[in-house]
């Protein structure tokens, strides 16, 4: 790698780093914004204008963002507007800077294989300190859901997602690239599935099964490796069934999905991975389809600018009052979606330039050159945003902000 190439990888490694162990607020920032001025630094002016012609998705992100500006100005509650706008910075920032640069396929290997030891490396520091706390207090909730990343208090969801993009990335090198290390790529593999099990996220769960599901119907019917499929896939069941004796309680995050009826102004517990689940308490379904329809009367309500990205909070809490929907207000909780938080807040203008820039034209460039792993890693991020309001949280708007420039900035061809 050139000298340039070493200072943007080692920017990039300790992006991430600063994500998964957000411990100090200021070395995060000097290493983003180290991380910022390289990408600006790596080529000239004259270069960047000409990627900004080409790169026409990268104009609809900033309409995006330049939406969610409009948004806050006109916002009655300005202190809110800003809270809100400063997370979503990196759908700003990231676009310009690593989005106007030319990244070369081997490199960008590099970092996501990168990406994928850091986050396997956290999972075991995480793994390491839930079972020292189990072997403490003889509690298995410490290797569930949120407790399993208790040690930096990153949420599951989100950890659920970069264990994902891990399992990914770690099977593209294994099937499709030569490595001296893919034996300890195999073992990293099988201690995510592991560690997703744990974690207990259903969105991120399914969408792994599933994309398991496809590529083993991809590897058998395409390239004809029947023998390896059948392995595949028995060593797969094999291996859910193994986890499921050893850790049964994630399956409760799967019953709360038959318990779906709801009554706004009732009171009931909320459910956890580690109770008995019943039909009277609030749970991770029930509740979103409640929250969900607050949310949809107020887009539909006001379809045009939405409410206003600083007043949402204050929009949605009005109308969970007029619901009398007790737990949501006692919770404070959000709308858990992040596309409808985007309608509520800036209209459907806001939603279609979003979609534009960030999920249509990235997954059919993606698509048109050929570059399976990005895809996968994007819409993946995208059926992550439809649980979660993820650019409510600076980690959340980071890897969305990240990854697509990243992986747009490779892999595709130019001038088209």
């Amino acid at each position: 790698m050139a000298k340039k190439e070493k200072i943007l990888f080692l920017l990039l490694q300790l992006f991430l780093l600063t994500l998964l162990f957000p411990v100090n607020d200021i070395a995060s920032g000097i290493i983003t914004t180290s991380l910022v001025v390289t990408c600006f630094a790596f080529n000239n002016f004259k270069e960047k204008l000409r990627l900004l012609k080409e790169r026409k998705y990268i104009w609809w992100m900033l309409l995006f963002f330049g939406w969610l500006l409009l948004s806050a100005a006109l916002s009655s509650n300005k202190h809110e507007a800003l809270r809100y706008l400063d997370p979503r910075f990196p759908l700003l920032f990231f676009p310009l800077s690593i989005g106007l640069i030319v990244l070369d396929q081997k490199f960008t290997e590099r970092v996501l294989l990168g990406f994928a030891i850091l986050i396997t490396c956290f999972c075991l520091a995480c793994l390491g300190w839930s079972i020292r706390q189990f072997l403490i207090t003889h509690n298995a909730a410490w290797l569930y859901n949120d407790a399993l990343t208790s040690l930096t208090g990153q949420q599951s969801i989100y950890i659920s997602l970069l264990v994902n993009i891990a399992i990914y990335i770690y099977s593209y090198f294994i099937f499709y690239k030569q490595s001296p290390y893919k034996g300890w790529m195999i073992l990293a593999t099988l201690l995510l599935f592991c560690i997703n099990y744990l974690l207990a996220s259903r969105n991120q769960m399914l969408t792994l099964y599933l994309s398991v599901a496809g590529f083993i119907v991809y590897y058998i019917l395409k390239e004809k490796k029947y023998l390896e499929g059948a392995t595949l896939v028995m060593g797969g069941l094999l291996g859910l069934f193994m986890i499921y004796k050893f850790f049964p309680k994630t399956l409760n995050r799967f019953r709360e999905l038959t318990y779906t009826s709801f009554t706004y102004n009732h009171e009931g517990a909320e459910s956890r991975y580690d109770m008995k689940v019943t039909a009277d308490q609030w749970n991770g379904a029930n509740f979103r389809i409640a929250a969900w329809n607050c949310g949809w009367e107020l887009f539909l309500a006001n379809p045009f600018m939405g409410v206003h990205l600083g007043d949402k909070k204050d929009r949605l809490f009005d109308k969970y009052r007029e619901k009398d929907f007790r737990f949501a207000l006692e919770t404070k909780k959000n709308l858990h979606n992040n596309y409808l938080d985007i309608l509520v807040a800036t209209g459907f203008p806001g939603l279609l330039l979003f979609l534009g820039g960030w999920l249509v034209i990235p997954l059919f460039r993606y698509w048109k050159s050929k570059n399976h792993l990005a895809l996968l890693v994007a819409a993946t991020l995208h059926v992550a945003m439809f649980t979660e309001v993820y650019f409510d949280r600076s980690i959340g708007g980071m890897l969305v902000g990240l990854f697509i420039p990243l992986l747009l900035s490779s892999w595709q061809q130019e001038n088209q």
